[in-house]
């Protein structure tokens, strides 16, 4: 059971990407603002204990009856895996993204996912982090924020800026995108914390460059640095 909590939460904290391309070295993908994924991770624990991301977007719309008809079990003898887990249904809130090295897709209950990461689970310890603790994730991204669209922010104590780039159906099924101006109240803010809707004036880039620094509200939501 710990080892699952782990799982999900660190895995939940990636929110990584899954692009329909062929194996090139950099893809995109626009138009994605609130629209739907979910993931599946096959969990591995010889020789050593890995995890591996496999994401629906673009191959798939997450739909919600087979989402909730999967049968982990089944999955993980279907993959092989020592034990599946499911992280879902998310939704994306910047509007492009640029990603590398997209990985294989593979099939799982009839539909098809994109291996898009894989964890060291000896790298990262067994134990979940809580909410608001940066997370320091491996992946070569650039997420695009439009100018005039509406971006939602955590500002900590040191004056450090995160914006949301998915918000998450796991905790609160009914979420959605309307609500997101106003959860403030709802989402655990630690002291020195706060959070704002707003309306982006410019373009707003968030790059990771081999690294991004990734922190989860208690919805599990998820937002990332900006790097100023």
């Amino acid at each position: 059971m710990r080892l699952t909590r782990t799982i999900v939460a660190l895995m939940a904290a990636l929110a990584t990407i899954g692009i329909v391309a062929s194996a090139e070295a950099s893809v995109q993908s626009t138009q994605m603002r609130d629209t739907r994924y979910c993931e599946i991770f096959t969990v591995f624990l010889s020789p050593s204990p890995i995890a591996k991301v496999n994401n629906s977007y673009g191959l798939n719309n997450c739909r919600q009856g087979w989402w909730e008809s999967l049968d982990t079990t089944a999955l993980a003898d279907q993959s092989g895996a020592d034990l599946v887990l499911l992280n879902g249904p998310r939704y994306w809130l910047m509007d492009k993204v640029v990603v590398s090295d997209p990985g294989p897709v593979s099939s799982f209950a009839g539909k098809q996912l994109r291996e898009v990461a894989t964890i060291d689970l000896t790298k990262v310890g067994l134990a979940p982090p809580p909410a608001y603790t940066q997370v320091k994730i491996q992946r070569g991204t650039k997420f695009v924020f439009r100018g005039g669209k509406r971006v939602f922010e955590l500002t900590d104590p040191n004056g450090r800026h995160y914006v949301m780039q998915s918000y998450s159906q796991i905790v609160d099924p009914a979420l959605a995108y309307r609500d997101l101006r106003s959860i403030g109240d709802r989402i655990g803010l630690p002291d020195g914390w706060s959070y704002r809707s707003l309306k982006a004036k410019a373009k707003i880039v968030l790059r990771a460059n081999g690294q991004a620094t990734i922190v989860q509200d208690e919805l599990e939501n998820t937002y990332q640095r900006i790097h100023r």
